[in-house]
């Protein structure tokens, strides 16, 4: 019973916070994001001022909550994934993110249109790939030598984001219709070829393969 608490309370939490972010959506999809202020949102969802910035600084990190946990999402995959090859590490991981744009693709679709529509945000979108990076960067770091190994692993990271984030266009300007598990892998074969110089076999699984769990 002890141990189902503390669980209990996060699913509450992150249940809260979720409704939270979608009553925002829903009001910047409507009204347009510099329309909206904190004190609407927070009465479109039913909740007080105190609750809402118990779980967001400000309207922009409600736009945007879904980078948190797609951070964590990609760092547990990195920790957990038990390969050798790090490029098939964050291969599982990118797909793994994928898995969690696909289940939510409606609020993908409003949530871009918001940012086409305010510009500025996209600034606050780079912060959270940049986070993405570094989670890559450190695990490909793990596997190089060399003076310049620092380097090639921002840049090995910076590209691999990068392909992912290309694949996340085309996927959003089909509205969707895309496959974005293939439009991921074949971005990443893309630069497979100049990573593998410098960390060994393919970075994209066998074509007959449709695996990314």
């Amino acid at each position: 019973m002890g141990d189902g608490g503390p669980n209990l309370r996060e699913r509450n939490k992150a249940r809260a916070r979720a409704e939270i972010a979608a009553s925002a959506l829903e009001l910047f999809g409507e009204r347009g994001f510099e329309a909206v202020t904190v004190d609407q949102i927070v009465e479109h969802a039913g909740v007080s001022r105190r609750t809402f910035f118990r779980y967001f600084d400000s309207k922009e990190d409600a736009l945007l909550a879904d980078y948190p946990e797609l951070d964590r999402r990609l760092a547990d995959s990195l920790r957990a994934s038990g390969q050798d090859d790090p490029l098939e590490a964050v291969r599982i991981g990118l797909h793994r993110m994928a898995d969690w744009y696909v289940e939510r693709s409606e609020a993908v679709l409003a949530r871009s249109r918001v940012i086409r529509d305010a510009m500025h945000l996209a600034a606050r979108n780079l912060e959270f790939l940049a986070q993405w990076e570094s989670a890559i960067s450190a695990t490909l770091a793990e596997r190089l030598t060399g003076a310049d190994a620092p380097l090639v692993a921002r840049t090995g990271a910076a590209a691999l984001v990068g392909a992912f984030k290309a694949a996340l266009t085309e996927w959003v300007r089909s509205s969707c219709g895309q496959d974005l598990h293939r439009l991921t892998d074949r971005a990443l074969e893309v630069i497979d070829s100049g990573l593998r110089a410098q960390l060994g076999p393919r970075l994209s699984p066998p074509p007959e393969s449709a695996a990314h769990s």
